[in-house]
């Protein structure tokens, strides 16, 4: 009973994160959490908008998307700086599968994709993460940062057109740029530079060193406006035109009318009517594609990766981070809220505001709530050309060039996922830019494990023979390579080597059909009247490889190796003989 209570009390604290830290809680992790959480959420309210905006919905879905996710992580989250919510790179891959369609089937993809992430974080797959490297994750998010800030070039000047991919966009911007308007061009030209410049404010130190604490209070000062850039800017823009608009001048694009109040809480749409065609809910998962697989993916290797990136080494529980996410989609479905993840840029906020737990949530959660009941009315003065800023600004620096340099220095071939990931996505649409990335970068994976690294040289002392030692595990896809390059070796070999010594002090593991090529490879030498001896092989390699070639004589050491070449090869021929009659009679 006993044993069966503490595996329970394990288990609950593994997926009830809140159960570990909760009875540690103290008053000044509070006062922190309290600090951070509306810090965040002075970040969070213009990015919800802006980024429903990008979705292709109206901005209240992004302030829905918003408050759920935040008090849902508290419970099952595990990293304190995390800041669920909407996303730049899930409200473009919202926009790709859900364009066309209604808000009905950006709800569902929320809930489905919830569903996708809590059955991955069940069967504890948290290991396909690393299926996905960090090139081709690099790649993905540096072209789809670079397409994001080119859908927001249509806000910045003020243009109306539609358009999905990258080229489109830039096609369909230059051929309405004649069409742009000049004080929306200028006022987010405007609320760009301030943005930029705001950004480098909290590095700025002011006042003599000895005075330590005037200069405390002012770079404090300096932080929080420039942590808070992005609402402060909007706000001031915002009443700007509301100035403006009660002279009745409208010189900027506005947001307009936003939905106030809370969402009535409801099961997601299981059904909805398009086109004058009422769907159910299987053809409206029909309607929504791969996205239904590739949104899941990108919120499960984003949550991670911000999640590790926060860790400081720590080792980080994947798969709870994926029970985390989906329970904050499935649930957050119910508020009408699109897909949602932890974002990098309020992640860091949240860290740098010092937040001690999880329950920082709770206060961006209630501001988000509060922003819904009280300002929508306030939102309708927002020019979309700030938005577009915002967007813009945040997504400049998502754009992971730094990582080319490394890459250079120490591994070139993974130029090669992380280009065609980059291009691809650029070219062919963010989500077929990431399948094609994953493509290439198994097919790198596959070539190298068909081309181990083989090392051969020979041992002149007597008894002479060649050594060949691959590095790597030995499967079907690298049998017949290392054959080719045995043999080849074997016939340019001048001198009288007597045998051939296969070192397999690198090879993990082997397979079935490469235990059958080997035995191959042996008949192949024996040709050439060289015997072969295995050396340094782990049990499991060794009994693979003596089930399909018994004849196999098996070292431990290279003074074994000089021992059996030593030996009468007609006593070893009988011994062969006499082993087979033995098997035989058996």
């Amino acid at each position: 009973m006993l044993p069966a209570m503490s595996r329970l009390g394990v288990m609950l604290s593994q997926r009830l994160p809140i159960i570990q830290w909760l009875p540690k809680y103290t008053s000044e992790d509070a006062v922190c959490d309290v600090i951070a959480g509306i810090t965040v959420g002075l970040t969070l309210m213009p990015q919800a908008i802006a980024y429903a905006g990008l979705a292709g919905l109206g901005a209240q879905y992004g302030l829905y998307s918003a408050w759920v996710g935040c008090l849902v992580y508290i419970v099952f989250g595990t990293s304190r700086q995390v800041s669920i919510g909407p996303t730049a790179m899930l409200s473009l891959l919202t926009f790709t599968y859900t364009h066309q369609l209604n808000a009905d089937f950006a709800v569902l993809l929320c809930f489905v994709s919830g569903c996708v992430e809590l059955l991955c974080g069940v069967l504890r797959l948290g290991f396909l993460v690393d299926f996905v490297s960090v090139p081709v994750i690099s790649g993905f998010t540096s072209a789809a940062s670079i397409t994001i800030a080119s859908t927001q070039l249509k806000g910045l000047f003020g243009l109306k057109f539609s358009s999905e991919a990258f080229l489109d966009t830039w096609e369909a911007f230059l051929s309405h740029i004649s069409e742009t308007r000049l004080w929306d061009l200028v006022l987010g030209g405007i609320s760009i530079t301030v943005l930029l410049a705001l950004r480098k404010l909290k590095d700025l130190r002011i006042g003599p060193p000895s005075d330590k604490d005037t200069h405390k209070f002012v770079h404090g000062l300096f932080w929080f406006v420039s942590t808070g850039r992005n609402a402060l800017v909007v706000l001031i823009c915002s009443i700007t035109a509301f100035i403006l608009y009660q002279r009745g001048m409208i010189p900027f694009i506005l947001t307009g009318d936003i939905v106030s109040g809370l969402p009535s809480l409801a099961f997601p749409p299981l059904s909805t009517e398009l086109n004058g065609r009422v769907l159910n809910v299987f053809e409206m998962i029909s309607e929504l594609g791969s996205g239904i697989l590739i949104v899941p993916l990108i919120s499960i290797s984003s949550n991670v990766a911000i999640a590790k990136a926060f860790s400081k080494g720590a080792r980080v529980d994947a798969t709870q981070e994926m029970i985390a996410l989906g329970l904050c989609n499935i649930l957050g479905s119910f508020s009408r809220s699109i897909p949602v993840a932890g974002a990098f840029s309020r992640s860091a906020v949240n860290n740098v505001s010092g937040v001690r737990s999880t329950l920082g949530g709770l206060y961006t959660g209630v501001m988000i709530v509060l922003a819904l009941g009280l300002l929508t009315p306030y939102f309708f003065f927002i020019p979309k050309c700030s938005l577009a800023a915002v967007i813009m600004v945040a997504l400049i620096f998502m754009v992971d060039y730094q990582i080319i340099k490394p890459l250079w220095k120490s591994n070139r071939k993974d130029m090669v996922p992380l280009l065609s990931t980059f291009l691809a996505c650029l070219f062919l649409g963010v989500e077929k830019g990431l399948l094609v990335g994953i493509v290439v970068d198994v097919l790198i994976l596959l070539y190298f494990n068909a081309r181990p690294n083989i090392s051969v040289h020979s041992v002149e002392s007597e008894p002479k023979y060649l050594v060949v030692q691959p590095r790597g595990s030995l499967v079907f896809p690298a049998v017949d390579f290392l054959r080719e390059t045995v043999i080849a070796q074997v016939n340019e070999s001048k001198h009288a080597a007597s045998a051939l010594v296969l070192d397999c002090a690198y090879v993990p593991h082997t397979d079935y059909t490469a235990a059958q090529g080997l035995a191959a490879l042996v008949k192949d030498v024996k040709i050439h009247g060289m015997q072969v001896v295995l050396l340094n092989a782990q049990d499991p390699v060794v009994k693979s490889l003596l089930a399909a070639c018994p004849e196999l004589r098996v070292a431990n050491s290279y003074e074994h190796v000089s021992q059996i070449l030593s030996e009468d090869p007609v006593m070893i021929e009988l011994g062969t003989y006499l082993q087979s009659l033995n098997k035989d009679v058996h």
